[in-house]
Order: structure tokens, then C-alpha cells, then sequence
């Protein structure tokens, strides 16, 4: 199980100093007036780190380029570039780059080092780095955090916890330690445990945006979602600047079915980036349970309009899109709708199989609950698989044309299509095709798949023939459904 780790208090606290509120002024008035001033390396590397924390990988770029041209056989840069690469994805790039680095065993080129493996998957190695870094710093060095992070990042909380309860025997009250403490919990699913230390935490720092943040995303994940917008909106009353705590809010509101604020807040953040996905996706989703079908179906085609093609939020957009027209008697654009879909779909496909509701609900680092997260990680979903269960849950919800054309179009990629030759029996039994049904009927029986006997509610024959199916489903009353 592996969750999305909110950045560590050290960092957040850093960025909101005095001290580099000064420098980031200096640098952002600089490059509005194009004065081309000069800092130091060190002042880069915490300018690009910040870029990078808000995940403004434009500005990192420029800092990096400043840099360069200030600094140009300064080492740091290669590390700056580094960083970057891992911020693009381009794991191979930073390890080529990192070659080039003249290597020490300080802490940091450890820790860079170990992001990288990360990034490449060889968790075996970024395990032993961070374990090194462990073995070489006190109690007290902001790289003991990072290491404990990278053991998180590696899949090993249990690990990390017991580190970090050793360091707790020798230093009781180093929030550091707490907060890395709270994080494995959280990995773990131990919330209680996370929220009492939070809690603790916040009863000597009541003012801290971060763990009403953290708390927050706690509660979130355990789909407490009144407590949850509690923690934001305290988060949000220190501090208003703060937008993560206003998205989330508006996405408690719409979980708690107050649809009305959830809309007010996610329309205030549609305006604001206009060229965003979600705040759109959501507006859709609400305008859907309010009942406002041409609305949602508005909202639906302006995020395909701002998604990026080939992505898993046009996908789903287009899914729903699809859904809708569907359940209105527009079943022609449902089928081009959904034929885009298919055509255009990404690799990255695990989001179909979370079908809890009847649209899709775009998920992201920050949306995702537990029970999201045990479903995405429960295996390594397949493009077959993935596809199955979008036509299991189209079928479902009696969207049986859009369903077939799932199956239709899947059934090649699978390596046993019994399951599949089930469900378009069962599809085409019930759009009055009995007739057609019949050769996925036998196919679905040869291939001894009990999903169709589960489909038409009788009970498992191995040896029974296609005929003989046929009659018995047509005697069982409410197989049919109009």
C-alpha cells in the first residue's frame, strides 16, 4: 500500500519563513522588471525547490536557467537538473545526469541518489541508501526525514515506524520524528493512531496550517468527510491563501450532498483556472444529482475540451458524457461519445475499475480515499481488465448498447473471452436479439464460465446445452428487462 505523501512540515515551514519570503520577493520583483540580479547558488536551489513544492515546473526552469548562466560550473546545477528530470518523469535522464555528478557520501547526493531509484522502481537500492543515510546522521538532521520518507515511498512503513519509534525513545518530543511517525501510521491505516498525534500536535501549535492539513486529508481518506471539512475550513480560516484546503472543501461539500456550496466553491476555482479539468468534472457531477442533465452534459464537454488527450480524465469525461446521452434516448452521440473514448484511451487505465457510483468520479493524489487506494492496489489491473469491468458496470446500469460495444471491442485483448461472451448474451438477450444471443450462450458455456449462469440468475450447469439454457432462462421469470 503505498499513499500520496504530503510534504513534510520542515519544507512548508521553510517557505513560509521570513527569511525566504525575503528572497522569493527579491527574485519574482526581479524577473517582473527583467533586472537579471544576482543570487547565490544556494538561493537558487531554494527557489527551485519551492517552484517544485508548488509544482510550478515553468519557474523551475527559469531558476535552473538563472543559475547557469550565474553559476555555470556550479554542481548544484546538475542537481537542480536532476530534480527537474524526476519532476518530468524522466527517471533515465536523471540517472544518466547523475553519472556526470562527481559522487560523495554526503546526505544529500545520498538522498538524490535514492529518488532516482525510486523513480526507476529498483526499491531494493533506494531501501539500502536511505538505511546508509540512517546509519550516518543523528536524531536530529532533516536527512533522517528524508530517508524515512524514501522507506515510505519504497513500500517499507513498517520499517519507518520502528525507526522512528526507536529515535522517539532518545528524543520524546522531536516533532519531526512525530510527523514522519504519523505519516507510517497513515500508510498503514492506523488513522486513530495519526489523528492522536496530530491532535497532540496541534495542541502546541494550533495555529499550523500543515496539521490541519494533514488532518484533514486523514479524516478524507476514511470518508469522515464533516470532520474533514472542519479541518480545512480551521486551515482556511489561519490562513485563506491556502487553495488546497479550498478544493477540498469543495470536494466534502459534494460528498456530504451539499451541492449547493460545492458548487459555489468549484465554480470559484473554474473561473480562476479556466484551463482546468477537475473543478469542471465535479460542476458535472453535481449538475447530474441535481438533476440538470444538459448542464452536466455542458460541464462534461468543457472538461474534454481542457483535458489533455490520451489522458484518464478526457477518458472519463467522455465516459460520463457518454452515459448521459444514454440515459436520455440519445444513444447515437452515447456511441460516438464512447467510441472516443475507446479510440483515443489511455495506458493508464485503473481508475474504471473504481465503479461505486454511477458516473465516474475523477480521481486524484488529493481525492483519494482507502477504499479507492485498496481497490487501485489490490493487483496490477490490466488493459483487459480494466475494460471488463467498465462493460460490467455499463451493463449494470442497463446501458446495455454502450456495454456491447465495450465487450466487442475488448474481447480480442483477453486471453480466456468467456466472461465477456456472458455478458454479450446476456446484453443481447435483453435488447431483443435472443437469437444472437445463442452463440455467445454456447461459447460462454464451453468455456465453463459460471458469469452467465450468475448473469441469468440460474443455477451453475456445466453440462447443459445452449438450447436447453435457452428454455430454461425464458421460463425464469424477470430475465428480461426492458
Amino acid at each position: 500500500m503505498s499513499t500520496t505523501h504530503t510534504a513534510m512540515n520542515y519544507d512548508k515551514e521553510f517557505f513560509d519563513s521570513p527569511e525566504f519570503r525575503e528572497l522569493l520577493t527579491r527574485y519574482e520583483q526581479s524577473r517582473k522588471l527583467n533586472m537579471n540580479s544576482y543570487f547565490g547558488v544556494d538561493e537558487f536551489v531554494d527557489l527551485l525547490s519551492y517552484y517544485l513544492f508548488i509544482d510550478n515546473k515553468a519557474e523551475a526552469e527559469e531558476v535552473m536557467k538563472a543559475s547557469k548562466r550565474f553559476h555555470p560550473s556550479a554542481p548544484e546545477n546538475i542537481k537542480m537538473e536532476i530534480k527537474l528530470s524526476l519532476c518530468y518523469n524522466e527517471p533515465e535522464r536523471a540517472y544518466e545526469l547523475f553519472k556526470g555528478l562527481e559522487f560523495t557520501n554526503e546526505a544529500d547526493t545520498l538522498s538524490l541518489k535514492a529518488e532516482i531509484m525510486l523513480a526507476l522502481k529498483n526499491f531494493k537500492e533506494a531501501r539500502e541508501i536511505a538505511l546508509t543515510i540512517l546509519r550516518q546522521a543523528g536524531p536530529d538532521r532533516d536527512c533522517v526525514y528524508d530517508a524515512l520518507e524514501i522507506l515510505l515511498d519504497c513500500g517499507f512503513a513498517i520499517e519507518a515506524l520502528q525507526i522512528c519509534e526507536i529515535a522517539l525513545k532518545s528524543a520524546p518530543k522531536q516533532r519531526q520524528l512525530l510527523e514522519v511517525k504519523a505519516e507510517c501510521l497513515i500508510e498503514l491505516q492506523r488513522t486513530n493512531q495519526a489523528v492522536d498525534i496530530y491532535n497532540r500536535l496541534l495542541d502546541e501549535n494550533p495555529y499550523s496550517t500543515f496539521y490541519w492539513e494533514q488532518l484533514g486529508h486523514v479524516y478524507y481518506m476514511v470518508k469522515k468527510f464533516g470532520k474533514a471539512l472542519e479541518s480545512f475550513e480551521y486551515e482556511n480560516a489561519i490562513d485563506e491563501s491556502i487553495e488546497y484546503a479550498g478544493i477540498m472543501q469543495g470536494y466534502c461539500y459534494y460528498h456530504l450532498k451539499d451541492y449547493s456550496k460545492a458548487k459555489e466553491i468549484l465554480t470559484t476555482f473554474a473561473r480562476k483556472y479556466d484551463k482546468a479539468v477537475a473543478p469542471l468534472f465535479y460542476l458535472g457531477l453535481i449538475s447530474y444529482h441535481c438533476g440538470n442533465i444538459d448542464d452536466a452534459l455542458q460541464y462534461f464537454a468543457s472538461a474534454i475540451e481542457n483535458a489533455q488527450e490520451e489522458s484518464i480524465e478526457i477518458m472519463l469525461a467522455r465516459i460520463n458524457k457518454a452515459m448521459l446521452l444514454d440515459s436520455i434516448g440519445e444513444t447515437e452521440r452515447a456511441e460516438d461519445a464512447l467510441s472516443m473514448a475507446l479510440l483515443m484511451h489511455t495506458d493508464n487505465l485503473k481508475q474504471l475499475v473504481l465503479t461505486e457510483k454511477h458516473l465516474y468520479e475523477l480521481r486524484d493524489k488529493e481525492n483519494l480515499t482507502f477504499d479507492d487506494m485498496n481497490i487501485l492496489e489490490a493487483k496490477e489491473w490490466t488493459t483487459e481488465d480494466a475494460f471488463y469491468r467498465l462493460g460490467a458496470h455499463l451493463t449494470a446500469h442497463k446501458h446495455f448498447v454502450l456495454a456491447k460495444r465495450v465487450f466487442q471491442y475488448c474481447r480480442d485483448l483477453c486471453y480466456d473471452p468467456t466472461d465477456i461472451d456472458a455478458y454479450i448474451a446476456y446484453i443481447l438477450w435483453n435488447t431483443g436479439e435472443k437469437e444472437k444471443s445463442v452463440t455467445a450462450i454456447e461459447s460462454a458455456i464451453n468455456g465453463r464460465s459460471n458469469k452467465l449462469f450468475e448473469l441469468f440468475g440460474l443455477a451453475y450447469d456445466a453440462g447443459i446445452s445452449a438450447d436447453t439454457f435457452v428454455k430454461l432462462a425464458e421460463n425464469r421469470k424477470g430475465t428480461t428487462q426492458k
